[in-house]
């Protein structure tokens, strides 16, 4: 047992390589900025590292009943346009759909506020364009859609 332990230490201490061959980091106050597309390469792996500027959205839900409930709730999430721009949907599809954000991505929406969202979501003027059809939610909405990508 004591063998075993001896080896692997050796393996490992091997894999690490001598301190002499490792690189001092740079210490932070010698940083000016970060580099834009900064990469680490290991041993056949490769990480780069990006940034995404994302577009300022400082949208609100248009004036009407129940605005102010939809206002606290959602906009804590994601902006007002994230709904705005959606197709237009039935009121049990939008209820599906803030029942998926309450309880499959915990959004702090309490229950007595749901009926208000729903009425709001539905009183929208690009939700009476044209009625749902379609699949527009998920089966079940306590269910996390599938995002990996793969076709089933």
């Amino acid at each position: 047992m004591a063998a075993g332990l001896i080896g692997l230490t050796g393996i490992i201490l091997v894999s690490i390589g001598a301190p002499s061959s490792r690189k001092a980091p740079v210490p932070i106050s010698e940083m000016s900025e970060p580099a834009p597309a900064a990469s680490v390469s290991a041993r056949g792996f490769s990480l780069a590292s990006t940034s995404v500027d994302l577009p300022a959205d400082d949208a609100t839900y248009p004036d009407g009943p129940h605005a102010d409930v939809i206002n606290a709730n959602c906009t804590s999430c994601h902006s007002a346009s994230m709904a705005l721009t959606q197709p237009a949907l039935s009121a049990d599809q939008w209820k599906a759909t803030v029942t998926k954000m309450r309880e499959v991505y915990k959004a702090p929406v309490a229950e007595k506020d749901v009926d208000a969202i729903v009425a709001y979501l539905t009183a929208m003027p690009s939700q009476k364009v044209a009625p749902a059809t379609g699949k527009a939610q998920d089966p079940d909405p306590k269910v996390a859609p599938d995002v990996s990508g793969g076709t089933g």
